[in-house]
């Protein structure tokens, strides 16, 4: 395969230069950021990833250990560059690391002993950067600079404005919008359904809002009792739960078993202006419908954080 031709745009006045990566025909894969000039450009044989595979771009380099290598995957969905982090790191990697979070919606990060890891979601494509010496001081600006240079990738997945209860927020367009009828009046839930091409369900999301106008003698307590209530009668077998990151703050993870199939359910709680709202996702394994598995938890941080009170 032929090189991935790599690029210095020069920025007039600035210590930067934009680094653009352009593999020969597959534009999804290209990529743009700014990065300290002066650093030594190594280009690969082009090999377009597999499924759920890394595929490397290029690396630079100004000394023996101040490398940024820089790889892409390719979905045909948005995922959660986290999840994928997670699920495809070396194991011996993986042990490294001591923390994990986000650096806003698209940006995941991971930081080990004597590395830094940035995974940027743009559109269908995550673009992974490994830093090790002196680039880890550089890789926050490159993750927050970058972009496809693709004129053909689409944008960010196409999103419908919803109303949950009293609450604004948005969903994805190839997920449906459920709304309960008959609940008690300053209570809503809304479900967010995404089936399959053949119409079976294929991972799911609750939303639970409680107006606390209505119902201002309702404790936080009371209300996660409620919203855990309504986990167990769906007949799920679920294990403890597990503390667990998102970017607009905490929430927990309960892998169990729903009909003989292994399955998450993802929570959070949070106050959005005067309610109360509590979040719940059920989706496959990884191990079972891996990309289901990682666009579900990009969903889910995607309507945690666009709630916003319409009061």
């Amino acid at each position: 395969m032929a090189h991935c031709e790599v690029l210095r745009v020069e920025r007039l006045g600035s210590a930067l230069v934009e680094l653009r990566a352009a593999p020969s025909h597959e534009p999804l894969s290209s990529c743009g950021f700014e990065w300290p000039r002066g650093w030594r450009l190594h280009t690969v044989d082009w090999v377009p990833p597999g499924r759920l595979q890394r595929s490397p771009l290029f690396a630079c380099t100004a000394g023996a250990s101040d490398v940024l290598r820089v790889e892409v995957s390719r979905f045909g969905m948005e995922v959660c560059p986290l999840s994928f982090l997670r699920q495809t790191l070396a194991h011996a990697t993986l042990a490294e690391v001591s923390d994990w979070g986000f650096a806003g919606m698209s940006i995941a990060r991971a930081e080990g002993p004597s590395f830094s890891i940035r995974a940027v979601t743009s559109g269908p494509a995550v673009h992974i950067l490994f830093a090790s010496g002196h680039a880890r001081s550089y890789v926050d600006r490159a993750a927050a600079t970058l972009r496809t240079l693709s004129a053909y990738a689409p944008p960010a997945e196409s999103s419908v404005a919803v109303t949950f209860g009293p609450l604004i927020g948005v969903r994805p367009a190839m997920w449906r919008h459920e709304r309960e009828d008959k609940t008690p009046h300053g209570l809503s839930r809304d479900h967010l359904l995404r089936d399959t091409s053949e119409g079976h369900l294929s991972a799911y999301l609750r939303l639970q809002t409680l107006d606390r106008r209505v119902h201002p003698g309702t404790s936080p307590e009371v209300f996660l009792a409620q919203l855990d209530s309504t986990l167990s009668k769906a007949g799920l077998t679920l294990q403890a739960a597990e503390r667990d990151v998102s970017p607009s703050g905490p929430t927990w993870v309960q892998r169990g078993v729903y009909l003989g199939n292994d399955l998450e359910v993802r929570r959070a709680f949070r106050q959005i202006g005067p309610c109360l709202v509590g979040l719940a996702s059920a989706a496959p394994s990884f191990a079972r419908a891996p990309l289901t598995y990682l666009h579900a938890r990009r969903v889910f941080d995607w309507t945690l954080s666009a709630l916003r009170s319409g009061a």
